[in-house]
């Protein structure tokens, strides 16, 4: 079924913030009586998300799901998560990795590739009031700064490696780092250290994060620019099509063809505006 109007406002992340989150979004859905719309979310870093209105459901190939959750996370993603939802509004925002040590605490690859109810988890009660503050009627510019700055009052919590977390985050975003070997010679640290580091703040290990990161890089290109097809988005560290291809049926459970023709009237929008704001 095609929503009647999706609305996606991606916010700006204030000066400081900007280090555990990576961004702020509100989503607004209106559908026909009794509607709901189908959509697949990419991998991606952890996301927090408050609803009201109708249930959202969602699940993973893994067996992962939620279903009329209030207050729901998606964990650090390898795989896609697929979702839909009824009429409804949405506030959410994204964790950085160093965002999640900070904030969360919890070892990042004990909620790799999971989907938990908010509510039902205590490693998230002190998000819990966030539900309550933004219910209230309050115009949606209000509710932001109500979010805002609740994130920016947030008790962070000491992060031993911060600086190695940080260094691994901008040496992920270069597309000249291919192997594990290069990351532990642009952050200078000993592998099994990054080892370590990776599985607790980002939830995976540098060879999967590697693989993840030239995938997302590929699906951003093909969002900016659709009529390049997928051959001129490739990212250049894959060695050839067959390899992107069997990538993207492990990260989407798909191929880069399926994903094309999927209607997407929530990630669609999502997609490019993470695109174009990777550009600038």
């Amino acid at each position: 079924m095609t929503a009647r109007r999706v609305i996606i406002q991606y916010c700006p992340v204030p000066s400081g913030l900007d280090h555990y989150v990576s961004a702020l979004f509100y989503c607004e859905i209106d559908l026909g009586e009794g509607e709901r719309l189908h959509d697949v979310l990419a991998p991606d870093w952890a996301s927090f998300r408050f609803h009201f209105g109708a249930s959202v459901e969602g699940a993973m190939r893994n067996g992962a799901s939620i279903e009329g959750c209030r207050f729901t996370i998606a964990g650090p993603r390898s795989q896609e998560v697929r979702f839909s939802m009824g009429v409804a509004r949405q506030w959410g925002f994204r964790l950085t990795p160093l965002g999640w040590a900070a904030l969360v605490g919890a070892p990042a690859h004990r909620y790799a590739d999971t989907l938990i109810d908010g509510d039902a988890d205590d490693a998230f009660t002190r998000f819990r009031p966030l539900y309550d503050l933004l219910r209230k009627d309050e115009s949606p510019g209000d509710q932001l700064d109500l979010l805002t700055a609740y994130l920016e009052a947030m008790p962070r919590r000491p992060v031993p490696h911060e600086a190695l977390i940080l260094a691994i985050c901008a040496a992920l975003a270069d597309p000249e780092v291919r192997s594990a070997s290069d990351l532990a010679i642009r952050v200078g640290a000993h592998s099994r250290t990054i080892e370590r580091v990776c599985r607790a703040a980002f939830g995976f290990s540098p060879k999967l994060l590697l693989r993840r990161q030239r995938f997302l890089r590929s699906i951003d290109q093909f969002t900016l620019d659709p009529r390049r097809r997928w051959i001129g988005a490739i990212d250049t560290a894959y060695h050839d099509q067959a390899q992107f291809v069997r990538d993207f049926r492990a990260f989407m459970g798909m191929t880069p063809r399926q994903y094309a023709q999927l209607e997407k009237p929530v990630t669609g929008q999502v997609m490019r505006e993470r695109a174009r704001r990777l550009r600038v």
